[in-house]
């Protein structure tokens, strides 16, 4: 089995040599960042190698028939074994996409192997019917990864794209599509190259199978060589020492568009990408809802250079802060704004944001649109809510390239900061991919110790993250994703200076803490907060650096306010500071904000003049006084409730379309729709307008600099 596996993984490495070799020639292996995609790539290979030897490891077996084995059993044997290896195809098709949704399959799959090995002793491939099913099953595994790395070159060869769940668009008109193939490929060159080579693996894996004989081991040895090499081929499906699994979106940290692509394995991308991951948009809708957005922000009606519509327009600066000062942004995990002091929590938990908030910017109507860390920053740095229907937008390698306000400040040194790994929801991808040299500082850098499944702490955390920031060149921004306040709420030990307070149960109730360990996370977070701070305001570059601080989402754990169901305000309003004392002189805004706000109002405040075409605004406009609006969506229900925000009213849209208007200064939730059938209609149409917009950006916010 072993030699089945180095097989495989050997073939497939061929391929990847053979896509070099075709697409960019061997002299590219003078490049030292080819061999990193080389690396990468072989990673990947061997974890297809290994789902590909698996059902042989545990279910190939020489078979010698017994005499006392029940004929009953002879006959189910067969179809044991072919539903055996039914169930584990499926299994690895859903869990590609949906790894919860694949458990149960891998439930029955043991339970079948379990049944198969046990129950029906003697098969295997000395049985006429055992050799059918191997060879069957081996014909159609070859013969589908054969063909996928044929349509993989095709691919790349016409449009630069490996394979990718977007070719089954095509499948919509497979007459036409079929047609377009056959007048555009050598197929009968095509299907004599599949066959041949199908004919050949074949051949290939009848020679390492034709003697199916076991060391002589003894009965302890053998049991362990099993466990071993099984926990091995779970290792290669893993691929990477770390909390996370090998993801395709390391690949994309290559400087290069094309190397990118050669790190990549096409059946495992296949399998990854065929869900519809955006959601789709309708464009009629987004046409239909034009006039509501263009009006909002303040410009004509318009279309690109292609005839889609567009909210392309320019944003001259409101300048408080001359020169090229740092950047620091902190993202803070899950803090509503109804946990923290200076938005009225009666535990003043938050002491440390709350004088920050006096001495800054303080803006006490920030809103997020959705409770969840990976859409949140994907609105936050490209100014779209991230309102994809089956995964976010984050894992969807096809919405890759986004422009963001961000770009403004191109010229500076980059950072990104996460005490765990940067792989979760994919991030990496999003962020090499669009922040070309960004620097990624993630577990396995930082020398505090790993306290629980998020990493090292905040505090040695935002500690190490300034000892980083200290000896960078000026100027630079830098990201540093919190993430402490996150079950399971685990207060370090080594904090030795950090005190916990234990508050009675009724007290936590009433300021919207569940307990005292979500309590405490929070005043963790406020500590570490404190511990940056003192750093910071010590190292010479404090008085020119900015620092942005906003939490990722608000949570609906520990509600005081129940209004509005599912779109709560405790989760979308969230505390929101931008902190320069020796820069910007303090001021609170009321203005309704939102995270897709926060971009373009820095890019404002620092005097960078900025063309945009997604949905975020300059805060410190005066003219968005009375008519900014959050757009707000339901992230765990489907399909989606959305709400705006606007003034003093919320307007909540079933997905129907039917639509409740509510004042946000009645304790008790009151429709006046009909009392305000004006202001009901336009916000509705409104909110409409965003959420469909959001959708279509999602796929239409390609870099201005790189549009066609």
């Amino acid at each position: 089995m072993v030699c089945l596996l180095a097989a495989a993984g050997l073939v497939l490495s061929l391929a990847r040599l053979g896509f070099l070799a075709g697409f960019e020639g061997l002299h590219g292996l003078r490049d030292p960042d080819t061999w990193r995609s080389l690396y990468l790539g072989m990673k990947f290979d061997l974890r297809l190698a290994a789902i590909l030897v698996m059902p042989a490891w545990l279910l190939l077996l020489a078979g010698n028939p017994r005499p006392d084995v029940p004929t009953w059993r002879e006959r189910l044997a067969p179809w044991v074994l072919a539903t055996t290896l039914v169930v584990y195809v499926v299994m690895v098709l859903v869990a590609m996409v949906d790894d919860r949704a694949a458990r149960p399959f891998l439930v029955g799959f043991l339970l079948l192997v379990a049944v198969y090995r046990l129950g029906t002793p003697g098969h295997g491939l000395s049985s006429r019917s055992g050799r059918w099913i191997w060879a069957s099953f081996a014909a159609f595994l070859i013969a589908m990864v054969t063909f996928g790395y044929l349509v993989d070159a095709g691919s790349y060869g016409y449009i630069h794209t490996r394979l990718n769940g977007t070719l089954l668009m095509f499948l919509d008109n497979a007459g036409t599509s079929l047609r377009m193939m056959w007048e555009s490929y050598p197929f009968g060159r095509l299907a004599l190259a599949l066959l041949l080579l199908t004919t050949a693996s074949l051949w290939g894996l009848r020679i390492l199978t034709r003697e199916l004989r076991g060391l002589q081991l003894t009965p302890w040895a053998r049991r362990t060589g099993n466990a071993l090499f099984t926990l091995f081929l779970v290792v290669l499906m893993w691929a990477k020492w770390s909390a996370y699994p090998l993801r395709w979106s390391e690949a994309f940290e290559a400087k290069q568009s094309f190397h990118a692509h050669l790190a990549l394995n096409p059946i495992l991308f296949f399998l990854e990408t065929r869900q519809d991951m955006d959601g789709g948009f309708d464009l009629e809708q987004v046409k239909a809802t034009q006039p509501e957005l263009a009006a909002y922000f303040g410009i004509p009606v318009q279309a690109d250079d292609q005839g889609l519509p567009t909210l392309r327009r320019h944003q001259e600066p409101r300048t408080l802060v001359q020169g090229h000062p740092n950047i620091v942004l902190i993202q803070l995990e899950s803090l509503a704004g109804f946990k923290t002091g200076v938005l009225g929590n009666p535990l003043n938990p938050t002491p440390c944001l709350d004088e920050l908030a006096a001495k800054g910017i303080f803006f006490d109507r920030f809103h997020v649109a959705m409770e969840n860390t990976s859409r949140s920053m994907f609105a936050t740095l490209f100014g779209i809510p991230d309102v994809s229907s089956v995964q976010n937008a984050t894992r969807n390698p096809l919405l890759l390239d986004q422009h963001s306000a961000l770009g403004v400040f191109d010229e500076y040194r980059k950072s990104y900061f996460l005490g765990g790994s940067a792989n979760w929801a994919q991030m990496r991808g999003i962020l090499k991919n669009n922040f070309k040299d960004l620097k990624l500082y993630e577990e396995g850098f930082f020398k505090g110790p790993k306290v629980d499944v998020w990493g090292v702490c905040d505090a040695d955390l935002l500690l190490e993250a300034q000892a980083v920031l200290e000896q960078e060149q000026a100027p630079y921004w830098a990201y540093i994703q919190t993430s402490g306040n996150h079950p399971p709420f685990t207060i370090p030990s080594h904090l030795k200076d950090f005190r916990q307070e234990r508050k009675s149960a009724a007290e936590l109730e009433r300021a919207g803490f569940v307990d005292n360990e979500e309590f405490n996370a929070v005043r963790l977070m406020d500590y570490s907060l404190r511990k940056f701070f003192e750093r910071a305001e010590k190292s010479p570059g404090f008085a020119n650096t900015v620092y942005v601080l906003w939490a990722d989402h608000g949570i609906p754990r520990g509600l005081v306010d129940k209004r509005f169901g599912d779109l709560a305000l405790g989760v979308h309003h969230i505390p929101c500071v931008i902190y320069a004392p020796h820069l910007l002189k303090p001021q609170r805004v009321s203005t309704i904000g939102t995270q897709m706000d926060l971009l373009p109002t820095l890019a404002s405040i620092l005097g960078h003049p900025l063309e945009h075409q997604t949905l975020g605004k300059d805060l410190l406009d005066p003219a968005w006084a009375g008519k900014a609006a959050a757009f707000t969506f339901t992230t765990f229900r489907r399909p989606a409730r959305v709400g705006l925000i606007q003034g003093g009213w919320y307007v909540n849209i079933e997905p129907d379309g039917r639509s409740v208007l509510y004042r946000l200064d009645e304790p008790t939730p009151k429709d006046h729709s009909s009392e305000e059938p004006d202001r009901a209609r336009s916000m509705t149409r409104l909110g409409q307008g965003f959420h469909q917009w959001s959708k279509f950006l999602l796929s239409h916010n390609k870099p201005i600099g790189r549009q066609p």
